[in-house]
């Protein structure tokens, strides 16, 4: 998926969730009060209880491409009115590993990888039954804006998007998702889902400016 926020996957279920996340975060308390656009990739195996971790802070991930610095600024970032960067992100479960790769699907574009026996005799042992695409924000005083804070109707070169948007079928194959909008907080943030030719294909356009009534 091509775009600037998280994409994960995750099980469904009574069971806890589990999940192996990447994107981009602006987190300044957790990057020295650096509010710069920063790499991430995340995991849980239990609902994000005593498992898991950012980054390579706590042993899971095995990065096998140090092109790509994990918890590090990104160099390149989207002017709200001006030159629009991608950052391609995939996820692919392959001989008991989920695979990331940044960029590109070919064996150079892999940066390392989560192995499925993290995840024990959980769903993601196998195979994920839902992915995610998008945003999210935290409340501290108040919430912050997503994206450029534009809202999704404002479009390209304003809005936050992806693009391209598609996932590896348990055989292999590439497949475009089939997109449904979530909004809980649409008067803070909002997306607008649609189809069109490449390269864009299924995509979509969200954020927004947030602010103290969001819930």
């Amino acid at each position: 998926t091509a775009g600037g926020t998280n994409a994960d996957a995750a099980n469904a279920g009574g069971s806890p969730v589990q999940t192996v996340e990447c994107g981009w975060q602006v987190f300044p308390t957790k990057y020295n009060n650096d509010a710069a656009p920063t790499l991430f990739i995340y995991w849980t195996a239990d609902g994000y209880n005593k498992t898991g971790g950012y980054n390579l802070e706590r042993p899971g991930f095995v990065q096998t491409n140090n092109k790509w610095a994990l918890g590090g600024k990104l160099d390149t970032v989207s002017v709200n009115g001006g030159p629009q960067y991608e950052l391609e992100v995939s996820w692919k479960l392959s001989d008991g590993n989920w695979w990331l790769y940044l960029n590109g699907t070919d064996t150079a574009s892999s940066v390392g990888y989560y192995p499925a026996s993290l995840f024990g005799a959980g769903q993601l042992a196998s195979n994920a039954t839902t992915i995610d695409y998008g945003g999210e924000t935290v409340n501290v005083t108040a919430w912050p804006p997503m994206g450029s804070g534009a809202f999704a109707d404002q479009g390209y070169m304003k809005a936050a998007y992806h693009r391209d948007v598609y996932y590896f079928a348990t055989d292999g194959s590439a497949q475009p998702a089939s997109l449904s909008g979530q909004q809980p907080s649409a008067n803070c943030y909002t997306v607008f889902a649609q189809e069109g030719p490449p390269p864009w294909n299924r995509y979509f356009f969200f954020g927004g400016p947030g602010g103290g009534n969001c819930s």
